[in-house]
């Protein structure tokens, strides 16, 4: 899954337990329906933890038909943190995939946290970090790799990302369901190619779609180059 860094793409990693308490303390609990924005491109700073759903950064690109996520946010994930941490503006659309709750709160209260806390500075720098090389792990995987592996990476990914066991005999259902649209956003597919490839592994047996439910088979992961376990 992965080709050079140890982040997985698409999918940032869980927020530290200290900044996780802070949201618990002083956060206020919002819910989004479905395609509603969080934040705006360009607006002035926000700061949400993801409870329950998911929401994504959806990039501003005037040259494409279909949309472009840049990162999926699940549950344990902070939206607009790095923005509020930096305090500027960014050109990118915070919007719910589903039905969304949220816990909001003041963006700067991480960072009056982390100047009355060195250790948390600390901590946080190298979080950002890895961020960072999540989103790189995504473009270098979106610009690199041939469609179907793109695909089969997120929902192994997915998976992972949501602390689900890799079964290796019965299927798995998918925790996150999402149209072949939004699957198509993350790993720059349009819709239509999304629905190509399911077809084809629905004909070999490698998974099973209803509406957005999706069930896959182990077998659908094997020979998956990942640098980090020497595979």
């Amino acid at each position: 899954m992965r080709q050079i860094f140890h982040a997985l793409p698409w999918i940032p990693p869980k927020e530290p337990q200290i900044v996780l308490d802070i949201f618990n303390a002083y956060g206020v609990p919002l819910t989004f329906r479905s395609g509603q924005p969080l934040k705006g491109r360009g607006e002035k700073n926000k700061l949400f933890l993801i409870t329950k759903g998911a929401a994504a950064y959806y990039i501003a690109d005037q040259y494409k038909s279909h949309p472009s996520v840049l990162n999926l946010l699940i549950p344990g994930r902070s939206a607009c943190d790095l923005s509020a941490l930096t305090e500027t503006k960014v050109n990118v659309t915070t919007r719910a995939l589903g039905p969304c709750e949220v816990l909001a709160m003041h963006p700067h209260l991480i960072s009056k946290a982390m100047l009355e806390n060195p250790q948390m500075g600390l901590d946080m720098a190298k979080h950002v970090i890895i961020k960072q090389e999540c989103s790189i792990e995504a473009m270098v995987a979106n610009f690199t790799l041939e469609p179907q592996e793109r695909l089969r990476r997120l929902l192994k990914v997915l998976l992972i990302s949501y602390e689900r066991k890799i079964d290796p005999v019965s299927w798995m259902r998918m925790p996150l369901d999402l149209t072949n649209e939004q699957y198509g956003a993350v790993v720059n597919l349009t819709r239509v190619s999304v629905s190509r490839i399911f077809s084809e592994w629905t004909s070999k047996c490698l998974i099973k779609k209803s509406g957005r439910n999706l069930v896959v088979k182990a077998e659908l992961f094997n020979d998956m180059y990942d640098w980090v376990k020497g595979n």
